[in-house]
Order: C-alpha cells, then sequence, then structure tokens
C-alpha cells in the first residue's frame, strides 16, 4: 500500500518506496512539489476538492479516483486519509494510504461488459425465436389451409361414390363384379376416413381454434356416451360398462369430450377379444384433477408399440388393420387431452395382454374465471338430480 503525507503549507513529508514505485517518480523529485502535484491530475482533483478541504477539518477521507504515472498513465485509485496532529512547535501532518485499484476495476469492467453482452446475446435469441416462432406459425397455417382445402376437395367427391357403390353392388348379380364394387366400397370408406380425420387433426393443431368448456358429471356423461354409442353394438359381444359410483364434476368441452371418449372405447373394441370387456372408470386424484382409465383385455401391445402410439398415422396391427383404422384416432385423442391442460398416456403388459389407456385432466382449465366457474358447476349439480338415463 503507498502512503505518503504533507502539512498545511501542501509539502511533502514523508513518501514511501511503494508509492513512488506506483507513480514512477523518485522521492527526491517529489519533494520538490507540492501536494496534489504531480501524480494528481487538476481535473480529477479538483472533483474532490471539497472532500479534502473536509478530509482537513475532521480528519477522515475515503475516496476513489485517478492518479497520473510519470510515463502518463492514468490508473485507479482508492485513497484513506488520517491526520497527524500538532506538537509543540510541529504542523499537524496529513496522512494519506492509497490502493491501486485497477485490477479490481479491470474485473469490474469485465464483469459489466459480460453483462451487456449477455443481455445483447439473450435479445438477439429472444428476436430470433420470435421470428423463427412467428414463421412457424405461418408454415402452420399455410399447411392447415393446405389440408382443410385438399380435404374438402378429396371429400366431396366420395360422397356420391359412397352413396352410389352400394345401389350398384345391390343390382349386380355376379359374385366377382360384387366383390370388386365390395373392395371400392372399402377403400372409399378408408379414404373418407382418412380425410375426415385429417381435417380434425388439422382444427386441434391450429393456433386459433378455441373449446367452450362447461361443467359436467363425469359419471353421467359417460354413461350418456355408452349408452348412446356402445350399448346396442353387439360385435365381438364386447361388454362396455362405467365402473365407478362417485360424482366428479370436471369442466371440459363436451363435443371433444365425448370425442375422445368414443375413440378410445371403439379401439378397445377393434382390438379388443371375443367376449371381451371394456372398462371405465373415473377416480378424483387430488383436488384439481380427475383421473380417468379405459381398459380392455384385448391384443395388448409390445414395449415400443407403445413408444409410439400416439405418433401420426401409426398402426398396432398394419396388416390387419389396413381398411380399418386411418392412424389418427390417438394422435387426435392425445390433442384433444392437451387442449384440456391434461395428459394421455398408455400401458400394456404385452401381447395378449390388454390395454389401459390413462387421462389425467384438470378439474377446472387454466385462464377460466373461479367465480364462473363455480357458478356454473352449481348449477349443473341442481340440474344432475333432475336428469335420468334412458336404458
Amino acid at each position: 500500500m503507498g502512503i505518503f503525507s504533507f502539512n498545511k503549507e501542501h509539502k511533502y513529508k514523508e513518501i514511501n518506496s511503494r508509492f513512488c514505485g506506483m507513480i514512477g517518480y523518485d522521492r527526491e523529485e517529489l519533494f520538490e512539489y507540492r501536494f496534489p502535484e504531480p501524480f494528481w491530475p487538476q481535473q480529477f482533483y479538483l472533483k474532490t476538492s471539497e472532500e479534502i478541504e473536509s478530509y482537513k477539518k475532521n480528519g477522515l477521507l475515503k475516496i476513489t479516483t485517478f492518479f497520473c504515472r510519470k510515463d502518463n498513465y492514468y490508473f485507479p485509485v482508492r485513497l484513506c486519509g488520517s491526520v497527524i496532529p500538532g506538537m509543540e512547535n510541529n504542523d499537524c501532518e496529513y496522512v494519506i494510504f492509497l490502493e491501486d485499484i485497477s485490477d479490481q476495476t479491470k474485473a469490474e469492467r469485465e464483469f459489466k461488459l459480460s453483462q451487456e453482452m449477455l443481455v445483447a446475446l439473450i435479445n438477439k435469441l429472444e428476436s430470433m425465436v420470435k421470428k423463427r416462432t412467428e414463421e412457424l406459425q405461418l408454415v402452420m397455417k399455410q399447411k392447415n389451409e393446405f389440408i382443410n382445402q385438399l380435404s374438402h376437395d378429396l371429400k366431396n367427391p366420395l360422397t356420391p361414390m359412397i352413396n352410389l357403390i352400394p345401389v350398384l353392388q345391390k343390382k349386380e348379380s355376379n359374385e366377382e363384379y360384387k366383390e370388386i364394387f365390395s373392395v371400392l366400397l372399402r377403400n372409399v370408406n378408408y379414404m373418407r376416413s382418412l380425410i375426415v380425420n385429417t381435417i380434425e387433426l388439422a382444427k386441434l393443431d391450429s393456433l386459433n381454434i378455441s373449446f367452450s368448456f362447461e361443467p359436467v358429471n363425469l359419471k353421467q356423461e359417460i354413461e350418456s356416451i355408452i349408452h348412446d354409442n356402445f350399448l346396442k353394438q353387439k360385435e365381438k359381444n364386447i361388454n362396455v360398462t362405467y365402473q365407478s359410483e362417485k360424482d366428479i364434476l370436471v369442466y371440459v368441452d363436451k363435443i371433444r369430450f365425448n370425442e375422445l371418449i368414443i375413440n378410445i372405447v371403439e379401439n378397445g373394441i377393434k382390438y379388443g377379444r371375443e367376449n371381451g370387456s371394456v372398462i371405465i372408470s373415473g377416480e378424483k386424484k387430488d383436488d384439481t384433477s380427475v383421473q380417468i382409465k379405459i381398459v380392455d383385455d384385448g391384443i395388448g401391445m409390445t414395449a415400443e408399440q407403445l413408444q409410439h402410439v400416439f405418433r401420426d398415422f401409426f398402426k398396432v396391427n398394419n396388416q390387419k388393420s389396413t381398411y380399418e383404422s386411418s392412424g389418427l384416432g390417438m394422435p387426435i385423442c392425445k390433442r384433444i387431452v392437451e387442449k384440456h391442460g391434461g395428459i394421455i398416456h398408455c400401458e400394456s403388459e404385452g401381447l395378449g395382454k390388454g390395454t389401459s389407456i390413462i387421462i389425467d385432466l384438470p378439474l377446472k382449465p387454466k385462464g377460466l374465471d373461479y367465480h364462473e366457474v363455480t357458478k356454473k358447476m352449481e348449477k349443473a349439480i341442481s340440474s344432475i338430480k333432475e336428469v335420468k338415463i334412458i336404458t
């Protein structure tokens, strides 16, 4: 640490070698000057002149400034001062201790520069992400518009074919030609199913799609779905049931929720075994969510198949389901669940051991007004008692 002192006439009294090394002057050279010359440039000294005068009066000094070496190199210093009182004929002496803070200041400058560079990089990345997001949104919009237009153009010609082929088949007496008509009708129906599901998937991928949420009684709603869609079906003699006596109110888009349950149950029937079952259950996980399980005892899936079950156009059994599945049913279900703020996954212990679809849904989607939700749920509860399922 450099040390020097001066008296009331600003004549230097003591100067240590460390201070001389800092500023590049010999001790003898400095004694020819008066404080604050020659190392304290006037422009910096004047900025602290008030502190210096105060220091002379009260004996306290603590400032940061710049000194100049003999070779005109400026460097930052921190000054601390004290006063040695005068005794008898000796004047008081002002002692100043100084510390070269170049390294510290450099580190601070580098840290500040690093911060500024980081902020600039973050801003640049945000700008790039925003631009990329806008580009992706435009691509998605163009893709969806193209799919919608293409699907519309393809679906319209299929309608008369679906209506006319059965008529032609019925009038045909040749068994070989009848079989040809059957193949044509099967392909046309498959194409129509593929087009309809593709349109549905494009809609669910759209950023502009909006769901109309309303409170429904889970037990009542699923039992209605079973009654309207699966109660009288005799395919494979599979029994579809809902096993839960508890009334659970959940906020869903009713149309999309029905589509979700129907799709999954139809899959359970399609890949189920003769005289089998599809069991649906619903239980609250906690105060904010409900878990719905749809379990069948059908063909099951391998671990590899489970990894791809929600992938677009994936089919569990390509050979068997060529004309039975578009490979879009489960991807559509996944989109519907995610639009509700939930998650869906599939479990199976292996081939021949059935499949379980587990859906976790929030009781109340984020962003909905709590009081409005409560009001609608209370209204729904009061009306539940008046509604009976017709069997």
